[in-house]
């Protein structure tokens, strides 16, 4: 079942990206219309799972400990966040 769903999120990423970076300028547009909103609304919901509890830790990133717990924001989220701010491939590994 991982496989399968793995596979239809990764192909409908690719055909977008595909699309968005070698479509024709009407098509983009198109794409962008449909698309963005729904690629929008998936990042919020996956960083909805993140938000801090009430102690200021990852609700989702959690350790068996309680004090391996990270705070936020959690690797996740900084990783969202240079993902969406285009950063230099040297800063996606630190963060």
């Amino acid at each position: 079942m991982w496989q399968e769903l793995h596979l239809q999120v990764r192909n409908r990423l690719a055909v977008v990206e595909g699309v968005a970076t070698g479509g024709d300028e009407r098509v983009a547009a198109d794409l962008a219309r449909s698309e963005v909103p729904l690629l929008v609304t998936a990042i919020r919901v996956l960083l909805d799972g993140h938000r801090p509890d009430s102690e200021g830790h990852c609700r989702a990133c959690w350790g068996r400990r309680w004090w391996q717990r990270p705070t936020v924001p959690c690797r996740q989220y900084l990783l969202a966040r240079t993902a969406l701010l285009d950063l230099p491939a040297n800063a996606r590994e630190v963060a």
